[in-house]
């Protein structure tokens, strides 16, 4: 594996901006996934 990126590197896993964009990313996959499976799960209504 490579050498991890140091603090001082802004592409590294903390930069708050991707870990803020990947946060909402993670939430709206999830909140969309809840979403669809309780629009699907009562077929009859």
């Amino acid at each position: 594996m490579a050498d991890p990126p140091s603090n001082s590197d802004p592409s590294g896993a903390d930069n708050p901006m991707l870990v803020l964009v990947s946060g909402i990313l993670l939430l709206g996959g999830i909140a969309a996934f809840i979403g669809w499976g309780l629009t699907h799960a009562y077929p009859g209504g």
